[in-house]
């Protein structure tokens, strides 16, 4: 009986219960219900945000950095380092749900990512996001979003013309180790990137399988997370009182949506999976552009 209770299937489980209990032993049930409300607009955000970051090459951080900095009209800095920490949570219950599912993976890649992302997502945090202008990572968010549309898009093309899937046996080392280190100094500054970097690579490059490629990014960006939250906690003392309040109001949420998006999107079909995703890059391309505008007449 206690081996059929323990079954690996149950981790993911296991795991958000975990959460609601420490949360209600911390905060008592009514307060905790009471934290959702006061924030209701942020544990909105995030029921899409870490749907999206479960089962997805975006992260949660793709849906709560625009929704916050462009309609919440939060700042980026605050956007970004919530987007690393509530990833934390919700992806690393997705990954639980990856692993314990057998959800296949590319084992290699991950092997040579994840150092390369843990030190970018470092030196960003500690050098490059001190000096970064706020309009600047808005664009640079949208420069990723609009790279991870194209790259679906050549994969609809490829898809069209009959190019199947490949194995992907012998991936080049340097390539990735370079694009997760790039990745890394992305999500440093926005909170997400090294997902849609290796996405982008193993897509674009290798011609990999998209499920297998999403499944493989997710894991790599919660380690990302785990360490830049790490890092914005007890070394950079950014979770300030607001951010903590976001994230009280936002855990119970992605904890459950994340998994849920690992295992929906591993189901359905590709097509309206992509269709889903480019509808979220093109709404937040527009509102980009629209905050971009006023500074290029400014130029001119």
């Amino acid at each position: 009986m206690l081996q059929r209770i323990a079954k690996p299937t149950m981790w993911p489980l296991f795991f958000t219960l975990g959460v609601y209990a420490t949360l209600i032993w911390l905060q008592g049930f009514y307060q905790a219900f009471g934290q959702i409300m006061n924030e209701a607009s942020i544990a909105l955000t995030m029921a899409l945000g870490s749907f999206v970051a479960g089962g997805t090459a975006l992260g949660g951080g793709a849906v709560a950095f625009p929704v916050m900095t462009k309609l919440l009209d939060i700042d980026p800095a605050t956007a970004k380092v919530f987007s690393l920490a509530i990833q934390s949570f919700g992806m690393t219950a997705a990954t639980i749900t990856i692993f314990c599912r057998r959800i296949p993976v590319y084992k290699n890649v991950i092997v040579m990512a994840l150092p390369m992302a843990a030190l970018g997502v470092t030196v960003s945090l500690l050098f490059v996001a001190p000096l970064a202008p706020r309009l600047l990572v808005k664009s640079i968010f949208s420069f990723l979003l609009l790279c991870f549309a194209l790259t679906l898009i050549l994969r609809w093309w490829r898809k069209a013309h009959h190019q199947p899937s490949s194995e992907f046996i012998k991936p080049k080392m340097l390539r990735f180790m370079f694009v997760a280190l790039i990745g890394g100094i992305a999500s440093g500054l926005v909170g997400s990137g090294a997902d849609i970097a290796l996405f982008a690579l193993l897509v674009i490059a290798y011609n990999a399988d998209v499920k297998k490629a999403t499944a493989t990014s997710v894991v790599v960006m919660t380690f990302t997370s785990l360490v830049g939250s790490s890092i914005n906690a007890w070394h950079l003392d950014s979770i300030t009182s607001e951010i903590n309040s976001y994230l009280l109001a936002a855990i119970p949420i992605v904890v459950v949506g994340a998994p849920l998006g690992a295992y929906v999107c591993s189901r359905v079909k590709v097509g309206h999976l992509v269709s889903f995703l480019l509808l979220l890059i093109g709404l937040e391309v527009c509102f980009t552009c629209y905050e971009l505008y006023p500074a290029i007449i400014q130029l001119n």
